[in-house]
C-alpha cells in the first residue's frame, strides 16, 4: 500500500517543466492580479499542491486503482452537495466556500473520472455498441451534474477526457464516424435550444466579435487588442495598458494569456506554448512506455485533460473559441485547479514509476 520514495524512478524533465510553467504563471500573475492578495493565495495553493503531489508518491499504484470507484463516488457526492450548500459565483453554484478558501468539486471530479475510466477499461475492448454502456454510465453523472450547476467549461473538459480515453482504447472508425454524425445532428436540434441566451451569444461572438462590442464581445475584443499590441517583444513587465488599466476582464484567470502576450510579446507567448508542448511530449513518452492498459489510459486522460484546457483557454483569448471559463493549467489563478493539476501530474509520475508492477 505504501512504499519508500525512490527519486531515481521518476521522470525529472516532467518535474522541471511543471515547476517552470507554474513559476512563470506566478510571475505573470503578480502583474495581472487585480489584488496582491490573489497572488499570495496562489503561492499558498502552489505550496499545498506540490506537497499533495509529493505525498501521493508514498502510495502504490494498486492502491490508487483499488479505490478508483470510491474516489469517483465521493466526487459525485461532492457535486451533488455543492448544488445545495455551495455558493453561487458568476451565476454558477460550483463552489464550497470555507472562509477564505474556495473549493470547486468539479475539478476533483475530472481526475476521479480519469482514474475510474482507466481502471474500468483496463481489460475491456470497444467492439460493439454495447461496450460503451459502462464508460457512459461512468461519464454521464459527473458531466450532467456540472451542467446543472451550470459549469459548461468543466462539462466540456470531462467530455474531451472521455473521448480521448476511448479513442486511445481503440475506438473503431465506424463508431467514430457515427459519434460525429450524432454530434452534428444533436448540436443544432438538442444542444443549441437548451443553451441559455448568454451562452448562445458567446458562441455567435466567435464568428463576429463586433456584433456586441460592449457586451458579449467585449472580453474577446479587449483580449485581441492586448495580444496584438504586445508585438514581438512586448510592452514590458507590468506595462501592459490593457491589463493594468483593467480593460481585460478576469485577467488573472480566463485571460491571463492575454496579459502574458501583451507584456512579454510573441516571444514570451511562444515560450510558454513550447513549454506546454514539451510537457505533453513527456507525458506521451511515459504513456508509450507504460506496460499496462490502465496506466496508459490514465496518462492519456491526463494529457487530454491538460491539453484541452490549454487549447480552449488560448483559443478564447485569440477569439477562435467561445468564452467557457476554462483556465490555463499551472498558470491561471485558481487553487482547486492548481491542486488538481499537480495531483494529476503526480498520479502520472506514480503509475509511470510503478509501470512494471501488475494492476
Amino acid at each position: 500500500m505504501i512504499r519508500r520514495i525512490d527519486l531515481t524512478l521518476y521522470d525529472w524533465p516532467l518535474v522541471v517543466l511543471t515547476l517552470g510553467i507554474n513559476l512563470s504563471g506566478l510571475f505573470i500573475l503578480a502583474s495581472a492580479a487585480p489584488s496582491p492578495r490573489l497572488w499570495k493565495m496562489q503561492i499558498v495553493w502552489a505550496g499545498l499542491a506540490i506537497f499533495a503531489a509529493v505525498v501521493l508518491q508514498i502510495f502504490r499504484k494498486d492502491t490508487i486503482y483499488r479505490y478508483a470507484y470510491w474516489l469517483y463516488f465521493l466526487t459525485l457526492l461532492l457535486l451533488i452537495a455543492v448544488l445545495f450548500v455551495g455558493r453561487e459565483v458568476n451565476g454558477a453554484r460550483s463552489w464550497f466556500v470555507l472562509g477564505p478558501v474556495r473549493l470547486q468539486p468539479s475539478e476533483l471530479a475530472k481526475l476521479a473520472l480519469i482514474i475510474a475510466l482507466a481502471y474500468y477499461l483496463r481489460n475491456r475492448r470497444l467492439r460493439r455498441l454495447s461496450d460503451y454502456i459502462g464508460p457512459l454510465l461512468l461519464a454521464i453523472p459527473p458531466i450532467a451534474l456540472t451542467i446543472i450547476e451550470p459549469d459548461l467549461g468543466s462539462a466540456l473538459v470531462m467530455s474531451a477526457v472521455v473521448f480521448g480515453i476511448l479513442f486511445v482504447r481503440g475506438l473503431p472508425w465506424k463508431h467514430l464516424v457515427l459519434a460525429i454524425l450524432l454530434v452534428a445532428v444533436a448540436t443544432p436540434t438538442i444542444v443549441w435550444p437548451k443553451l441559455k441566451p448568454y451562452q448562445q451569444e458567446r458562441i455567435l461572438v466567435v464568428l463576429n466579435p463586433a456584433r456586441d462590442p460592449l457586451g458579449a464581445g467585449f472580453q474577446v475584443i479587449q483580449s485581441m487588442i492586448a495580444i496584438g499590441s504586445g508585438g514581438v517583444m512586448g510592452k514590458g513587465y507590468g506595462q501592459g495598458t490593457q491589463a493594468q488599466l483593467g480593460f481585460i476582464p478576469e485577467r488573472q484567470t480566463d485571460f491571463i494569456f492575454s496579459v502574458l502576450a501583451e507584456e512579454m510579446g510573441l516571444i514570451g507567448a511562444l515560450a510558454i506554448l513550447l513549454a506546454y508542448a514539451a510537457l505533453f511530449y513527456r507525458l506521451a513518452v511515459m504513456a508509450m512506455e507504460a506496460l499496462h492498459d490502465s496506466d496508459r489510459l490514465l496518462i492519456v486522460g491526463i494529457i487530454t485533460l491538460l491539453a484541452f484546457q490549454v487549447l480552449v483557454n488560448v483559443g478564447v483569448t485569440l477569439g477562435i473559441a467561445p468564452v467557457t471559463g476554462i483556465t490555463l493549467p499551472l498558470f491561471s489563478y485558481g487553487g482547486t485547479s492548481l491542486l488538481t493539476t499537480y495531483l494529476a501530474l503526480g498520479l502520472a509520475q506514480l503509475v509511470y514509476r510503478d509501470r512494471y508492477e501488475p494492476v
